[in-house]
Order: structure tokens, then C-alpha cells, then sequence
């Protein structure tokens, strides 16, 4: 119990110290120890229909990885994005690296979640994603009833890590991408055409969503499976081109692995790829690349509203 209280009260005196520094500045350093004690006194996407801008306030950070609003702890050192699923009352938090996409684990028994409105303060505990080691994790979950208020959120992650104490503070706007916080609805699976073969893998490409429009994202999407099992280990890679592949127009990016859940198989997605505002015809390009076998390239047409 004193262990528990004396981290609340590191932590609580980190929060109390970023809001003083405000939103205007969230580039948060590690906190110092001494300066806490003194002080008063943390897609993936939502079926509850909540979408954001997930931009940093004064700093204009594009989207994360899994579409959650950024910030950082110890000037980046850490990236640390912040998703919500509204409809579940659960909040995850990813910890990344300077890139702002590749997963950093951490050794943090939690990761203090606060929001200014509705009022709360929650646990975030770790849930090592697939490939972190013993001990570490990239990723923290935990629930709380009042992340069942849909709206904007504005508060601060904090931990400390191998002792040393961040925090940061994150900052949600609205915007008209009509992407929520978990893949259902519109924003659902969409597969295109028949299943591939190749290396002995079956391989199903598609999309998030089911109506795609010009000058909006789309995220590509796909199903790799061996023997009816998924494929982790493989490199996936989309692009968007022309309908008659001959022009690319948005350059390829790579994409994450996502085990399997309630609401979805497991597949590979992530990849955002901007359609153009006058685009009419276009085509993903899937470019897969085996752990072991020949890489595979398809382009899939898809239609775009």
C-alpha cells in the first residue's frame, strides 16, 4: 500500500506539472524526482463513431500508427499515442520510438492515464504486444466507466520508466475522417475478388470500409493464412496506383500485423494511403514479401465515390 501511494503521488505531481507547462507546450522532458515531491498534486479505432483529428495541440503531429492522438515523454525519447474504444470503455496506449511508428517496449508497472473531462484518472496496465521481451511492453490497456463519454479528450499519460518519470499531455480535435476506433460499420473488412495463392499461402486483400471517397484515406487490408492458420511473419506492403498500374499515386508504406479479435481476423493493415481529390479509378498495389519464398505483387482496382 505506502509503494502504491508513493507512485500515485510521483505521478499525480508529474500531471499537476504538465498542465502548468499547457498544450502549447507538451514536448514533455523526463520529470525530476525532487520536482514531484514538491508539487500538489496516462485503425485501432471505435464502434461508438467517435472520429479525430488525433493531432498534438500546437504541434500538428499526423495520426499514429493505429490512428490515436501523440505525444511525447523526454523530448522524444518516447512517443506515446493514445486510442480509445468508447464502446468498451477502454482506453490503449502505444509506446514508440523517434519514428512515431515503430513499437519501443518499455519496464513501467503502469501507465497513469488522466482526462480533465469527464474527470478521471485510470491504470493503464501492460499488455506486451507479439515480439516484446520478457518483462517489457509496447503497449498498455486499461478500462474505466467514463471512457464511455464520447468526445474529445484532453489530458496527460505518465510513467516512469526504469525509474526515470515522463509525462506528456495529448490533445483530441474532431475532423471529418470517418474513421472510428475499431473496424465495424462502414469502416469495416471489405474483401476484394477471389483469394490468392501463392507459396502455399492463401492470401485475401481488401480494404477498410465501404465507401471509399476521393481526397480521404483508404486502408488497405490483408488476410494471410497457411493451412487455415494465420501468418504473422510476413512483410506487407501497399501503394496506390492507377487503375492501369502505370502511375503511382501515393507511394508505398509498410503495415502491422493485427491478431485476431472478437470483431476481426487477424490481418495486416494500417498503411493509409491518401486517394487523390480527382482520382476516379485506382488500384491498391499489395506487395508481399514471404519469410521464406518469392515476394508477390498484386493490384487490386477499387472503386472510389
Amino acid at each position: 500500500m505506502k509503494r502504491n501511494i508513493l507512485r500515485y503521488t510521483l505521478l499525480a505531481g508529474l500531471f499537476a506539472a504538465a498542465a502548468i507547462l499547457g498544450c502549447k507546450n507538451d514536448n514533455a522532458t523526463p520529470a525530476k524526482s525532487d520536482a514531484a515531491a514538491d508539487s500538489d498534486h496516462g485503425h485501432t479505432h471505435g464502434p461508438g463513431g467517435h472520429t479525430h483529428d488525433h493531432s498534438e495541440e500546437g504541434h500538428g503531429h499526423a495520426p499514429g500508427p493505429h490512428d490515436g492522438v501523440l505525444t511525447d515523454w523526454g523530448g522524444g525519447a518516447y512517443h506515446v499515442e493514445f486510442t480509445v474504444d468508447h464502446a468498451k470503455q477502454e482506453a490503449t496506449v502505444y509506446i514508440l520510438g523517434g519514428d512515431e511508428k515503430t513499437p519501443v517496449p518499455i519496464a513501467a508497472e503502469s501507465v497513469l492515464l488522466t482526462i480533465k473531462d469527464p474527470k478521471l484518472q485510470t491504470d493503464l496496465l501492460p499488455q506486451p504486444q507479439e515480439g516484446d521481451p520478457a518483462g517489457k511492453a509496447s503497449r498498455f490497456v486499461g478500462k474505466h466507466e467514463g471512457l464511455g463519454t464520447v468526445k474529445e479528450y484532453e489530458g496527460t499519460l505518465s510513467a516512469a520508466v526504469d525509474g526515470t518519470p515522463y509525462a506528456g499531455n495529448f490533445t483530441e480535435e474532431a475532423h471529418g475522417h470517418e474513421h472510428g476506433h475499431s473496424h465495424s460499420g462502414d469502416d469495416a473488412l471489405v474483401w476484394e475478388g477471389e483469394p490468392k495463392e501463392h507459396d502455399g499461402l492463401t492470401i485475401k486483400l481488401g480494404h477498410h470500409g465501404s465507401h471509399l471517397h476521393a481526397g480521404e484515406e483508404v486502408e488497405p487490408a490483408v488476410s494471410i493464412t497457411k493451412d487455415g492458420k494465420p501468418v504473422a511473419d510476413v512483410k506487407v506492403f501497399n501503394a496506390l496506383v492507377s487503375k492501369d498500374g502505370a502511375t503511382v499515386l501515393a507511394k508505398e508504406v509498410g503495415t502491422i500485423y493485427e491478431p485476431e479479435t472478437p470483431e476481426e481476423p487477424a490481418h495486416y493493415a494500417q498503411g493509409g494511403l491518401k486517394i487523390p481529390a480527382d482520382a476516379k479509378e485506382v488500384a491498391i498495389r499489395f506487395r508481399i514479401v514471404p519469410s521464406s519464398g518469392e515476394p508477390v505483387s498484386f493490384d487490386v482496382p477499387i472503386k472510389v465515390e
